[in-house]
């Protein structure tokens, strides 16, 4: 498979796990200085299984918050204009993103969001045993859960009928923000202005054969339980 903007191949799947833990502990050190943090629910997150987390998407701070908060590496599907590399600085993006596990797919969409055989691309990272981040909204929504795609729901269908004997834990989480981060001029200035920011982990769900449409429904009701208490975190 070539290796074209925004489509999986090898190469996307391969994390520089150095670069990762040095920008990881960049992020843990300066983080601080702009926010306060807190998560609940990590004993959720599994050591080295493979797994899918799937989160609310409020803000582009959401991937960082996720990659500080939960101590494990992480491959991120992304959408596949991050990928470009028609100039310089974009191309420079381009193989940081990949560097840092994030991928994605030129697909194209039907009813159910994918294709099957872009969901099979989408199951590479788990049939690694790698843990792969999803955002099933599709697009950031703020104030509450948005309508879910269901490229996910299809993609733990098409995990539990090539491996009916493991079980893959779908985790919904989501974080929660008193305020959007660096929405004001303050909040770029050390410890003035902070927000406050949650990070809520639920207990995994599976695909037991429910229909696409059943699952996407039970892990919107999963994803709305964990945005409340985030909210409700960051409210107090």
């Amino acid at each position: 498979m070539t290796d074209q903007p925004g489509l999986l191949s090898d190469s996307d799947l391969d994390i520089n796990e150095r670069l990762y833990r040095i920008s990881r502990r960049i992020c843990k050190v300066l983080i601080p200085l702009f926010a306060v943090q807190e998560i609940v629910g990590t004993e959720n997150i599994p050591k080295d299984e493979p797994a899918i987390l799937a989160s609310k998407h409020s803000h582009w701070f959401d991937v960082v918050a996720t990659g500080c908060f939960i101590d494990r590496m992480m491959y991120t599907f992304s959408k596949p204009a991050f990928f470009d590399s028609s100039t310089t600085l974009l191309a420079a993006r381009r193989w940081w993103l990949k560097k840092m596990g994030a991928f994605s797919i030129n697909r194209k969409k039907d009813e159910i969001g994918f294709r099957p055989s872009d969901v099979g691309r989408l199951l590479e990272p788990v049939k690694q045993g790698a843990m792969l981040l999803l955002y099933p909204e599709g697009t950031r929504v703020e104030g509450h859960v948005g309508e879910l795609e269901k490229g996910l729901a299809a993609t733990a269908k098409m995990q539990a009928v090539m491996n009916s004997e493991t079980r893959l834990p779908i985790i919904p989480l989501s974080p929660g923000y008193s305020k959007l981060p660096f929405g004001s001029f303050q909040s770029f200035i050390p410890f003035w202005g902070r927000v406050k920011v949650s990070l809520v982990v639920g207990e995994p769900i599976y695909y037991n054969g429910e229909t696409i449409k059943e699952f996407t429904r039970i892990l919107k009701e999963k994803l709305t339980e964990c945005y409340n208490t985030a909210g409700s975190l960051v409210a107090a």
